[in-house]
């Protein structure tokens, strides 16, 4: 009773639910979106929609570093967001006049009914030089 109980658990924790793995989002992309008139750029992030019945929503995870005279250590991903729908728009976008540009990294995952997430997609990553 032990051993299945650590074998079930164990196998949530991977993104498996019974015997088929959860699946991995791809075709995630991000592209910068300049803002019109006095609106601020955002970050579009996108990614292909699972076919999977199991998939109730999606996870997104930012990690930034910044890019100046020096270039600083990439910071750990964090929960961004999560939503139902297939892409994400990142308003909290800046440059610093230490570093004024900064590299966004993003990676999606999906969740279940039951909070239960799946593997991380390939990692993307874009660079923004916007005003400080």
């Amino acid at each position: 009773m032990v051993l299945l109980a650590v074998t079930l658990l164990a196998g949530a924790t991977a993104g498996c639910i019974g015997e088929r793995a959860l699946p991995t989002p791809s075709g995630v992309t991000a592209v910068l979106v300049p803002g019109e008139g006095n609106a601020d750029d955002i970050i579009l992030v996108s990614w292909n929609a699972s076919r999977d019945s199991r998939v109730d929503g999606y996870v997104i995870y930012r990690a930034e570093q910044g890019i100046g005279a020096v270039v600083q250590d990439k910071s750990e991903a964090v929960l961004q967001a999560l939503t139902f729908a297939t892409q994400y728009k990142d308003d909290e976008i800046h440059g610093t006049e230490l570093y004024p540009t900064m590299r966004y990294y993003y990676s999606i995952c999906v969740i279940t009914e039951d909070g239960t997430t799946g593997p991380l997609s390939a990692e993307v990553s874009i660079d923004y030089a916007g005003t400080a």
